[in-house]
């Protein structure tokens, strides 16, 4: 058990970097972002902006789960990629839909997997309200 908890403690780690970096190299656009976003064209740039940063934050979540797979690999849990990356991908993202599961001697890694997506979904949920609010909040008609 304590290997799993260390082994899974060190990829949750690993894993929030990997995010928070992604999160910090979109943070350090922001001043573009603003540049770009002007009122003409607003509701095209807008939406653009949203759409690419979701992408952006996507693509950090993916290699999130092939660090998992590879974990699960590197412990022999799995012999085929397919069904390693397949496994992380559930576990990740708390879908967990039980046709693959992980034996006694390393279950606890699956929940671990699934705290850590915990974490980062909500650290990207977190960063995409702070970015909606600086490109659609700044736009607000003026009410009088």
């Amino acid at each position: 058990m304590l290997n799993q908890l260390v082994l899974g403690s060190f990829i949750i780690i690993l894993t929030i970097i990997v995010q928070v970096i992604f999160l910090g190299i979109l943070s350090s656009r922001f001043d573009q972002i603003r540049k770009f976003e002007t009122r003409d064209y607003m509701h095209i740039k807008s939406p653009i902006v949203i759409v690419l940063s979701v992408l952006w934050l996507v693509l950090g979540i993916t290699i999130n789960t092939w660090i998992w797979a590879f974990a699960f690999l590197f412990v022999g849990e799995f012999t085929e990629l397919e069904e390693a990356l397949y496994f992380a991908i559930a576990s990740f993202t708390t879908l967990g839909f039980g046709d693959v599961i992980l034996s006694q001697q390393w279950r606890i890694m699956g929940a671990l997997s699934a705290v850590n997506g915990l974490l980062v979904f909500g650290l990207n949920a977190a960063f995409l309200v702070e970015l909606i609010g600086i490109t659609w909040g700044k736009y607000k008609p003026n009410r009088k």
